[in-house]
């Protein structure tokens, strides 16, 4: 999908300045830019100051279909013609292009700092979450009858989900739109899903950045698949509506619908529990295993080897987070420390040396293959999934200790490495491990997890449901 709009763009130091502009946004190149033809006093710093890393903070513009326009978080990324501190001079021979972040399009201007407290989402597959056929066609008399193509459809609108979660309340509407035509006689009925978001205080266009970040992960982790925010619409209080673009570089496109029974639970279950509310609650507290499964989910999946270290890393963290207080509870102390210490008469310095000597480590703290076995084996559902823990971790460990550490070769498994086909293999089985615990870390029901982790997109795949 691409987009193309054109029209004059100026700057927060000078809306007397406008230059003629172009933005292209392309979900199949994966590209958010803008090309300036002529050149602001902020672009040339940033060139002068050879810093291509600083962002520009926003970009206002019109275009030639009368919208009013809003870029944020521009980054220079090409410059090519004439430039320098007269502006004047140099204005008609720059060209500049730049990607930015958000896009902001509606009927007024949209200042940077503007707050508002109601959003509405249409994400991908959305629609598949319901099974909901609210469109009918009623039977049509055999007598000739005067009746306009809408006279011959019923349609049964539904009452929205409701949700809670900290910030606010959701409703997820399953709603109808239609469109009758008289001049072609043409009736276009479509069915159409979106989450209605009502704010207890207002947000900034960064907060509301955050948040939708957050619950795009929220809703990926509950499908399975890498998704993207469709059409975001911005109310704020005042009757405007604000046309937003989150990130329209996430899309996945490898699929052409995922039914209710294809996700980690049902819309009803959802909205029975608390679910929502516990994940934002407690986003920080896994905040950053759920980060390196997004960065492999967003990113081409190319070169496999680059997620050894941040998934060894990631298990690690959920180790920690939820084994290991568990087990150095359950951990027995060193027997012969025990012996030790019973048999003779220490300084209470010399018993806690001992105690914290490497002799007493083993039961204390377990080696990192101990650990990403540990969280394996929490699971049949993992240990089927990479059939045998053991070798399965010792091959993950020896590869990355290779890329890590100066180890010997002939002493290290490292069958993983000329392998492309194995070890992209072994990569996704421990993103499904990594998705496992982070629903687990979310608070949802372990019978859930457990019943559905092997149904979603793609992990059927790789548990061999074909």
């Amino acid at each position: 999908m691409e987009e193309s709009l054109k029209g004059y763009f100026w700057t927060a130091e000078d809306e007397n300045l406008k230059h003629f502009g172009e933005i292209a946004v392309s979900t199949k190149e994966k590209k958010q830019q803008i090309t300036i033809y002529g050149s602001f006093p902020e672009f040339e710093r940033q060139h002068l100051d050879i810093n291509f890393h600083d962002d520009i903070p926003c970009l206002y513009g019109f275009t030639k279909e009368r919208k009013y326009i809003t870029l944020i978080g521009l980054r220079i990324e090409y410059v090519s013609g004439s430039f320098g501190n007269d502006t004047e001079k140099s204005s008609f021979k720059a060209e500049y292009k730049l990607s930015f972040r958000q896009l902001i399009a509606g009927p007024a201007k949209f200042e940077a700092d503007k707050k508002f407290n109601k959003v509405s989402i249409s994400a991908q597959f959305l629609g598949g979450w319901t099974k909901s056929n609210p469109i009918r066609q009623k039977p049509i008399s055999t007598k000739p009858a005067k009746k306009t193509p809408s006279e011959i459809y019923e349609l049964h609108r539904t009452d929205p989900i409701s949700f809670s979660f900290e910030s606010g309340t959701c409703l997820f509407y399953d709603y109808i739109s239609s469109q009758h035509r008289f001049d072609t006689n043409h009736l276009d009925i479509q069915q159409k899903t979106c989450f209605d978001f009502q704010f207890n205080q207002a947000m900034s266009v960064e907060e509301l950045y955050l948040f939708l970040q957050k619950f795009r992960e929220f809703y990926t982790l509950l499908t399975g698949v890498n998704l993207g925010l469709g059409p975001i619409t911005l109310r704020d209080g005042i009757g405007l509506d604000f046309h937003y673009e989150y990130d329209r570089n996430i899309f996945n496109t490898n699929y052409t619908s995922i039914g209710s029974d294809m996700r980690i639970m049902s819309l009803k279950t959802l909205a029975a529990s608390d679910y929502l509310d516990r994940f934002f609650h407690s986003y920080d507290h896994f905040r950053l295993p759920l980060s390196h499964l997004m960065t492999y989910l967003n990113s081409d999946r190319s070169d496999y080897i680059g997620y050894i270290q941040p998934f060894v890393s990631a298990m690690e963290t959920i180790y920690n987070k939820s084994f290991r207080n568990i087990d150095e509870n359950a951990r027995a102390i060193n027997p012969t420390l025990v012996e030790i210490l019973d048999k003779y008469q220490l300084l209470p310095k010399h018993r806690q040396f001992l105690t914290n000597a490497k002799l007493a480590k083993p039961y204390r703290d377990l080696h990192l293959k101990d650990k990403l076995v540990r969280i394996i084996n929490h699971s049949p559902k993992l240990i089927e999934l990479v059939e045998n823990p053991e070798v399965f971790v010792r091959k993950i460990l020896d590869l990355r200790h290779y890329l890590v550490h100066e180890v010997d070769k002939a002493h290290t498994d490292l069958s993983l490495l000329n392998n492309r086909i194995l070890l992209g293999k072994h990569i996704v089985k421990m993103k499904v491990v990594i998705e496992y615990h982070l629903l687990l870390l979310m608070g949802i029901d372990p019978v859930i997890v457990e019943e559905k982790i092997d149904r979603t997109f793609p992990n059927f795949v790789h548990f061999k449901r074909f």
